[in-house]
């Protein structure tokens, strides 16, 4: 069949379409695929009050870690504790117990856990809240040593106060030499393990406290109580209370942490200095009187 010059022109014009939008597909999906690599917008920081007791110092993996440093009036011969907040908490929920804590004379430094309130920042980058921190030896306890080493030449002793998963923290400072004394409330002991690492894991001058319903804690007091040397000692409670809960639903739990700590973090008293006596000289016989004229003493 022999095809008409319009037939012919007809044809190539079809041909040439398709080849147009056959090559013009791939440049169109490259397009949309360059649209889903856009970097997402970064995470808003919250505002936060003024605080002006904010102090900040670096873990020892380069973690801006931010706190509240209350010191006593008594300056460095005061003990000090360290507060730590519970997992995917902040600072700012143990401001009371840092409050009542100073009314009996100790200086507190509340602390900002990597991931969490605004220690957030290693170098340049922003780092987030990871649950794998839970069990990690390289995170969560690298910012209690820093913290403690910060500590140390503020404070005559050196207590550390954890709730929850921070018990097991509080427990792994007084087993390092990090603190003389701790407090874990409501710790989760299936995770000390973990956090220690190839660190010392036998506490020393630790109590412990739990709710005898609160899921897994009471026998994590007791398994956390067996690990450590004298002095220690555990108290469980009824009730389903947990960590902070529980030492403002138990005023008897709360005394019992604050006298523990009065008792482990007591300022050592120097000895007294010898004090100058000066001799007070021997006295003889007072000499008699002589007599008047007239025979008569006076």
């Amino acid at each position: 069949m022999v095809r008409s010059p319009f037939m012919t022109t007809l044809a190539a014009l079809a041909t040439l379409a398709v080849l147009t939008v056959g090559t013009s597909l791939p440049a169109d999906a490259a397009t949309k695929k360059k649209k889903s690599r856009k970097k997402p917008a970064p995470i808003p920081e919250v505002p936060r009050p003024h605080d002006p007791f904010e102090v900040s110092f670096p873990s020892s993996d380069g973690v801006r870690l931010v706190a509240t440093w209350k010191p006593s009036p008594a300056g460095s011969s005061a003990p000090a504790v360290l507060l730590l907040h519970a997992f995917s908490r902040e600072r700012r929920e143990v401001a009371e117990l840092a409050d009542e804590l100073a009314a009996r004379g100790f200086s507190t430094l509340a602390l900002d856990l990597r991931g969490h309130g605004e220690s957030v920042w290693k170098g340049g980058a922003r780092i987030g809240l990871s649950p794998s921190l839970q069990t990690s030896p390289n995170g969560f306890p690298r910012d209690v040593e820093a913290a403690c080493a910060w500590l140390r030449p503020r404070a005559s002793r050196l207590g550390v106060l954890g709730l929850s998963l921070s018990g097991n923290l509080a427990a792994l400072a007084t087993a390092t030499g990090w603190a003389d004394a701790a407090v874990a409330v409501s710790p989760n002991a299936d995770r000390f393990e973990f956090l220690a690492g190839t660190r010392p894991r036998s506490p020393q001058g630790l109590l412990v406290l739990a709710s005898e319903k609160d899921p897994g804690r009471a026998g994590s007091a007791r398994a956390l109580n067996a690990l450590g040397r004298p002095p220690k000692s555990i108290s469980l409670y009824p009730g389903a209370a947990h960590a902070l809960a529980l030492l403002q639903g138990e005023p008897t739990a709360k005394a019992l942490v604050f006298d523990w700590l009065d008792a482990r973090l007591a300022p050592i008293a120097p000895p007294p200095s010898p004090v100058a006596t000066i001799p007070v000289p021997e006295t003889g016989p007072t000499p008699a009187t002589a007599p008047t004229p007239g025979g008569e003493s006076p």
